[in-house]
């Protein structure tokens, strides 16, 4: 992939491309550029790897307090890691450096 296409991509304003196909598929979907179709599909996978780590957080918000400090020491460590986790694909998602 040029470094051209990666540039243009990065550039994209994702929610102006999607509501812009959203609203007339017909007539706006074959019109996309590459660049757009390419931030589109990042933006998918991205909101598709948050999907599942959300999941993998909530299952572990669900895990049972039990009042044994290894039980609960590891449950606090799933919640601490689901959370870091999500919120560097935050980050990346909106463009932040540094989460």
């Amino acid at each position: 992939m040029s470094e051209a296409l990666r540039a243009a991509a990065a550039a994209v304003i994702i929610p102006d491309v999607a509501g812009r196909i959203a609203a007339s598929p017909e007539r706006q979907a074959s019109r996309a550029t590459p660049a757009e179709v390419l931030a589109l599909a990042w933006a998918a996978e991205g909101l598709t790897a948050v999907v599942i780590e959300a999941q993998l957080l909530v299952r572990a918000l669900e895990l049972p307090i039990t009042g044994g400090d290894a039980n609960d020491a590891a449950r606090d460590h799933a919640i601490q890691t689901q959370m870091g986790i999500l919120n560097n694909q935050f980050a990346a998602l909106f463009g932040e450096k540094g989460a």
